[in-house]
């Protein structure tokens, strides 16, 4: 199992050299709590696929059987939808915010590589985000569309929920939330 994770990105350390040890405290509880009940249930609902095996990457993918607004696709056309691992980015920005974004930007090649060989993806037509990270998707090559403003309202206080439950101290660069884009082929071209 060792050279499994090693290849991953782990390495094996005596306890007290892992950075960051700390004891536990009620925070911790909360946070575990919140991530079994919340978010490991949205993802079995939402068939979201985890691409974090690897130490560094921060990137799931859930299938959708339809094309949100306002994606400028028919409404029945499948997409793949792209979720940030909180924890983990969270923990790497912390550390530094360029690790994190060297992180998002390697985890497009895992959702490549998923588009290309998953076959729940393989239908998909477009990759897309709704997220306040939006300027690393544009400059890695997505198409930002603005959000009706109450689904921008309602996605902000989603995301400042997030923040409080994962005690984000950074702001974020964008207070408003956009949905950015990439065809499948297009995104394939890039990471796949």
């Amino acid at each position: 199992m060792l050279d499994d994770l090693r290849r991953l990105g782990y390495r094996a350390v005596p306890v007290r050299d892992v950075p960051d040890l700390r004891a536990g405290t009620g925070r911790d509880l909360f946070l575990h709590a919140y991530t079994r009940l919340v978010e490991d249930r949205f993802a079995r609902q939402h068939g979201v696929i985890d691409l974090a095996q690897r130490a560094d990457a921060v990137m799931r993918v859930a299938p959708l059987d339809h094309a949100p607004a306002p994606l400028p696709l028919p409404r029945s056309a499948h997409t793949a939808e792209l979720h940030l691992h909180s924890p983990r980015i969270v923990g790497l920005a912390s550390r530094s915010a360029l690790t994190a974004y060297r992180a998002y930007l390697r985890s497009l090649c895992d959702v490549g590589a998923a588009l290309r060989d998953r076959p729940e993806l393989q239908e998909a037509q477009a990759v897309f985000a709704v997220t306040l990270f939006h300027a690393p998707l544009a400059q890695a090559g997505f198409t930002l569309l603005d959000l009706p403003p109450a689904t921008a309202r309602w996605y902000g206080l989603g995301f400042r929920l997030l923040r409080v439950a994962y005690g984000t101290t950074r702001a974020p660069s964008e207070d408003t939330p956009k949905m950015a884009w990439l065809p499948r082929e297009e995104f394939l071209k890039r990471y796949g």
